[in-house]
């Protein structure tokens, strides 16, 4: 592996480039590669083949070293030679990683499993969004009550505390960050889950507000990820590098987090398949996580489409075959449908999709502790389904929810989905969670 220090050097000796430069050799080499390597999206195969996945695999390896990272600081680009990625591919492939998290009784461990294997990725459905102070500790708790929810994907993002807003770079971020922790240690001790894995730190995004919130009785490394996310398409820049280097010296486990946009950069599902192996063999060069997430969006932000899950499915089925590092996954609808019929339908697509292409972690299933139930039964229910089979019932679903999100006029809010004092699903949610499995049961899912 490549020690952090080495990209300080190659931060600051690479070639000079202007951003804009940067985006037209990688819109013109991923281009140039799904023709090299005959990467085609086809929307009847939405769980990528063993041939294909091999072609993104070695696509993402050529466009990492011929386009290299972009330090956006100091507007250089960060070099890699084809031999150095293949040795970082191949450092993990011979030697999967497995991540513990949690302690005691909510201790668990994360690892590798391939698209047809018949163990069930891990639930780690998180409260995702913008939280309200009023309902943060219900929500919270709506997924950890749930039995079969084994860790907090994410877990947080308050709007404001007593009326104070959380500003990065100030000290606002910081109240509001140390708060956010407290509360939800308070909730999982309410809730019998002390030991309980956390995920991504949220309301803070500065290294300074970072630091401040990871300590003893705080964020610590049994229930903590940073964010060392890499900028789309390719880029980094200070505050990754500083992340990175903080979560090896206190042996953090970080969250690498890999994102291509079609209809960007990337034109369709193919070549976004291509980006996101490039950063997640970039990031990993950086970072030397132990897992990683990947996900594809459009630019309008719509995603859970066939379009963006061929996209994971490419570029999961790569790391499955190639590089051999959990990949995590979110099973969870747009932002217009949380907590709808639609959300579910698009949480469940998603879950398939996932689950068929080899991803071992949902950090983020549904946007309620019971629609997080739904796709934890989604998951055990599909591991170890036929591809085939698992592409014809993907689908089917798909089917479905593009009528389903057009029928659907906003999203539910927390408060008119949960009663915020017994912290148990209203009647209208809990209706259309029996209708959506049911449904969804009719179409092929094989529920216990």
């Amino acid at each position: 592996m490549i020690p952090i220090m080495e990209f300080q050097e190659r931060s600051l000796k690479g070639p000079v480039m202007k951003g804009t430069q940067f985006d037209l050799a990688f819109a013109k080499k991923v281009r140039e590669l799904v023709g090299k390597y005959e990467i085609k999206y086809d929307p009847d195969e939405l769980i990528v083949d063993d041939k294909t996945a091999d072609a993104v695999f070695e696509a993402g390896v050529e466009l990492l070293a011929d386009v290299g990272l972009y330090h956006l600081d100091t507007q250089r680009v960060i070099r890699f030679s084809a031999e150095e990625i293949k040795e970082i591919a191949g450092a993990y492939r011979e030697s999967p990683p497995r991540q513990v998290f949690g302690r005691g009784e909510d201790q668990l461990t994360v690892e590798y499993r391939t698209s047809d294997d018949k163990r069930p990725p891990i639930l780690a459905g998180g409260a995702p969004g913008s939280i309200g102070e009023e309902w943060f500790e219900p929500y919270i708790q709506s997924f950890v009550q749930e039995e079969t929810n084994r860790a907090m994907g994410i877990a947080g993002g308050i709007t404001a505390v007593g009326g104070v807003t959380p500003k990065a770079g100030t000290l606002s971020e910081v109240y509001c960050g140390l708060w956010e922790c407290r509360k939800l240690l308070e909730v999982l001790e309410r809730t019998g889950r002390p030991g309980m894995h956390l995920g991504l730190l949220c309301t803070v995004s500065t290294v300074g507000g970072t630091m401040a919130c990871v300590g003893p009785g705080l964020r610590e490394a049994h229930n903590t990820q940073i964010g060392i996310h890499i900028v789309p398409e390719q880029k980094i820049d200070w505050t990754r590098l500083l992340l990175a280097q903080f979560c090896q010296e206190r042996g953090i486990t970080p969250w690498t987090s890999c994102m291509s946009m079609v209809g960007a950069l990337c034109r369709d599902a193919a070549e976004a398949s291509i980006g996101l192996v490039a950063n997640l063999l970039g990031q990993l060069g950086y970072g030397h996580g132990t897992m990683s997430s990947l996900f594809s969006n459009h630019l309008d932000g719509r995603w859970a489409d066939a379009e963006t899950q061929w996209a994971f499915s490419g570029a999961a089925r790569a790391s499955e075959r190639n590089i051999r590092v959990p990949i995590a996954g979110v099973c969870g609808g747009m932002e217009q449908v949380w907590r709808t019929e639609a959300g579910m339908y698009q949480a469940a697509a998603m879950a398939v999709s996932n689950t068929a292409s080899g991803f071992s972690y949902a950090w983020i299933a549904g946007h309620s502790g019971l629609e997080a139930r739904l796709v934890g039964e989604i998951l055990n229910a599909v591991a170890g389904m036929d591809r085939g089979k698992a592409n014809e019932l993907l689908k089917a679903i798909l089917e479905v929810t593009a009528r389903k999100v057009k029928e659907t006029s906003g999203p539910r809010a927390f408060p008119d989905a949960y009663d915020l004092e017994t912290v148990e699903p209203k009647p209208a949610l809990t209706a259309d969670y029996e209708r959506v499995r049911e449904n969804l049961a009719k179409l092929g899912i094989p529920f216990s």
